[in-house]
């Protein structure tokens, strides 16, 4: 065994307790560091706003996870633009149980339509400004579930969806 006079001991002591304080902070520290969360601003438009583009010749589009912009009260999205056809327009307003009053159709604005995760409960509408974020490029017919990626690509400064070819 050591024998160490009485200041020896005293240090040895010290650094013992400051070992089982360094390692008690580290246990503990992480513990109440809360993680790096996802933020949902449930718009569309907001989020590519957000986003800076990539630059380059050989960057055709950014896919945008839907997922990651709306919240898990929402399972599926399609969209509803002016340039829809008129009968795929009264499609979506009855399928979706949404008043042709709350829908703006002049050519300024689109809409996400977003499907509820719970059964029977009430679709919601993001209203888009197509001057910022053109939604409308193509014509959706079918609902998509909200993990399936969209692709926008940069287009004299407007966000639209689609492919730039």
């Amino acid at each position: 065994m050591l024998k160490l006079n009485n200041a020896n001991r005293r240090w040895i002591g010290l650094a013992l307790a400051l070992w089982v304080i360094v390692l008690i902070a580290i246990i503990f520290i992480p513990m109440t560091r809360g993680g790096a969360q996802v933020s949902h601003t449930n718009s569309l438009a907001q989020s590519l706003q957000a986003t800076e583009a990539a630059n380059g010749d050989s960057v055709v589009a950014e896919l945008v996870n839907p997922a990651l912009v709306y919240d898990d009260s929402f399972a599926g999205y399609t969209t509803m633009c002016p340039t829809d056809p008129a009968e795929l327009t009264l499609a979506k307003l009855q399928a979706f149980d949404l008043d042709a009053a709350e829908v703006d159709l002049s050519g300024k604005y689109g809409y996400m339509v977003l499907l509820p995760a719970e059964r029977g409960g009430d679709v919601t509408l993001d209203k888009i400004n197509l001057d910022t974020v053109n939604i409308c490029t193509v014509a959706q017919s079918e609902s998509f579930p909200l993990n399936t990626p969209i692709p926008f690509y940069v287009n004299e400064g407007t966000w639209t969806m689609g492919i730039n070819s």
